[in-house]
């Protein structure tokens, strides 16, 4: 079965049936732009135009296992056609509305406040940010990341990236409806953040970027769509060559060889960080983007006073913007824990004094396992209580 999106099948089989080339155009603005995930649903087409394509196409072939909402994220966990599973997070970027600001200023003062307080009252949908998986899993194996526990799977087709996105801007409009312009709320900026590592499924993904780009498709800015690698130097060398033109985000998390070999063994045993800040430098050069570096901030781990220094030393001369990320806790990795706050604020001040410039993300779905390095959670937890049920009927049968 076909997906009605894919634009090459879609003319191949206009032609084939002689249907004239117009409603290719129909069914993609019904898809992209309405957001439109049933072909029954596309009435700009005739009934038996629809009876037909329903018989070679579909939009939609997710199963929606799961739907997790809070205030600024949406987590899904979608079963593919072939049974395996992805997750899928929509974060929500709200600005004060300013008769507000006081209040909210004053009760956060106070502590009174929380992420459930948030609503259309007091707060203004700015943009709408979805994180995408590119892979079933993630071979790659950072040690504090929790889908790099559970292994590879398999590369996602661009159809299924894709797919991600059109079934959040459906979901979207039905959450949100039109903003005060009247157009549709929609996904604004996309990033190659969930799980698995999109460069080492190069073709798909670049593959996905040109719809995501195409005026005719989802009609981003190149400006709000970053791939976040750990990484993979050839294929950043290739990224470059084939003038894929995105923000780049490096996974960096260490400023050394033997620190990094230890955080994301498989990456660094293959270029070691010397090849890897050659690769950047080439980038930069080449694009006259800056890139933007990924730290993890683990407690007396990523966090010592030496490493302050090393890495400001280690970007102090390139176009570099440092996002540390307090390390996302969880019990699937119970022996890492987050940096200090005050910790945190002492290792900006120090790199930013090498002039760097260096921001503390604001972590969205930190406390619900929804953030970085924490998609797969469930999996893991399902598994464990299955492996004790198991051992334990072990147990009972051996009485």
């Amino acid at each position: 079965m076909n997906y009605l999106f894919d634009t090459q099948a879609l003319t191949d089989y206009l032609q084939d049936h002689k249907i004239p080339a117009f409603r290719a155009k129909q069914i993609q603005q019904a898809i992209f732009k309405e957001g439109i995930l049933d072909i029954d649903q596309i009435t700009t087409l005739s009934k038996d135009l629809r009876d037909q394509l329903s018989q070679d196409f579909v939009i939609n072939d997710f199963t929606l296992k799961e739907k997790v909402e809070w205030p600024e994220t949406t987590k899904f966990l979608f079963e593919l056609a072939d049974g395996k599973i992805i997750e899928t997070v929509l974060m929500y970027h709200r600005h004060v509305r300013p008769e507000y600001e006081d209040e909210i200023k004053q009760r956060k003062i106070l502590r009174s406040w929380t992420n459930h307080d948030i609503s259309p009252k007091t707060h203004k949908l700015n943009r709408i940010t979805i994180c995408i998986s590119s892979q079933v899993w993630c071979a790659v194996g950072c040690i504090f990341c929790v889908t790099g526990k559970l292994g590879f799977k398999k590369n996602l087709p661009r159809q299924e990236i894709l797919l991600q996105i059109l079934y959040a801007n459906n979901y979207i409009q039905g959450k949100f409806g039109k903003k005060e312009d009247g157009t549709w709320n929609r996904v604004r900026n996309v990033v190659f953040m969930g799980m698995g590592e999109p460069m080492l499924n190069y073709d798909e993904m670049v593959t996905s970027i040109e719809y995501m780009k195409d005026q005719r498709a989802l009609w981003l800015s190149k400006r709000h769509i970053t791939i976040s690698t750990s990484g993979v130097a050839d294929k950043i060398r290739q990224l470059i060559d084939d003038k894929v033109d995105v923000r780049l985000a490096l996974s960096l998390h260490a400023p050394n060889q033997e620190l990094r070999k230890e955080l994301i063994p498989m990456i660094a045993k293959r270029r070691d960080i010397d090849e890897l800040m050659e690769t950047i430098d080439y980038y930069t050069s080449s694009t006259g983007n800056r890139l933007f570096y990924e730290y993890i901030m683990i407690r007396d781990k990523t966090d010592t006073v030496e490493i302050w220094h090393q890495l400001g030393k280690l970007l102090k001369h390139r176009n570099a913007h440092v996002n540390l990320i307090p390390y996302n806790e969880n019990p699937a990795m119970p022996n890492l824990e987050t940096s200090e706050y005050d910790q945190i604020l002492k290792f900006k001040k120090t790199v930013e004094s090498h002039g760097v410039t260096v921001t503390v993300r604001d972590t969205l779905g930190r406390d619900v396992q929804w953030a970085c390095w924490q998609l797969g959670y469930e999996v893991i937890m399902k598994q464990r209580i299955e492996d004790m049920e198991a051992e334990n009927e072990a147990v009972d049968s051996d009485k």
